[in-house]
């Protein structure tokens, strides 16, 4: 009798700790989830900028001369957006972006005080849209691709160079009429994503490799702005 009763109570004292181990995975489980929250978003990214440059065979085949000894600029963009949610697993983000692409040269004599440096800067106006997936529990991993549609906005040289004697000079252009009008270019993005009670932020690594020539048709070169860099994102939930 005493070991029915033993075995009795050690059936239900395992079958309540089963329960109470399932339940407590349960609710583990349910916390882990898809972002399905509809945000306003403000993105900062800070990109190590190049570019792709050819000769337009096309036109006239110009020689690219100092200007295939070109190196990386650092440049920075922003966005303001909106991020719904499409289904349980994706969403849709879209907004307006201040995009900036670039290069730059140095160049210093190995005989005298004789220098000669610039970087460009090609400004765009963009409508970013993307499509985006995040997955975890406050602590998501964010994945985002899409393209960004944009059109020209500003063009920007500086220059400083010095003589053999070391006197410094400078110039600023601003005007270059061989740009072309519409830019289009990709982008992808992988982060982390912390989320709060009603904001989240953001930390992500992007590409973006721009699709289409910089100049126009008949222009000496075909150029495509290409960047990997960092990004910060901050949310608001509505």
């Amino acid at each position: 009798m005493i070991k029915s009763i033993l075995f009795i109570g050690a059936f239900f004292f395992s079958f309540y700790s089963l329960s109470q181990l399932i339940t407590t995975q349960s609710q583990t489980k349910s916390k882990i989830s898809f972002d399905t929250s509809t945000y306003l978003y403000f993105d900062t990214d800070i990109i190590s900028s190049f570019r792709s440059l050819a000769p337009n065979e096309a036109h006239l085949n110009t020689p690219l001369g100092i200007r295939s000894d070109e190196s990386r600029l650092i440049c920075s963009s922003f966005t303001i957006g909106i991020s719904l949610p499409l289904n349980q697993f994706i969403k849709v983000n879209s907004g307006l972006s201040f995009i900036q692409n670039g290069e730059a040269y140095n160049w210093s004599s190995s005989i005298n005080d004789s220098t000669y440096n610039y970087n460009s800067k090609y400004r765009y106006i963009g409508l970013p849209i993307s499509l985006s997936t995040a997955y975890g529990k406050k602590l998501k991993l964010h994945i985002s691709a899409g393209i960004i549609p944009g059109i020209f906005s500003s063009y920007r040289q500086q220059l400083d160079w010095t003589d053999a004697d070391g006197s410094e000079y400078d110039e600023e252009i601003k005007i270059q009429n061989d740009l072309n009008f519409f830019n289009l270019a990709a982008q992808g993005s992988l982060g982390i994503e912390y989320y709060f009670k009603a904001f989240s932020f953001r930390m992500s690594c992007i590409y973006r490799q721009q699709l289409n020539n910089t100049y126009k048709e008949f222009e000496d070169y075909i150029h495509k702005s290409c960047g990997m860099g960092g990004r910060l994102t901050l949310t608001y939930f509505l």
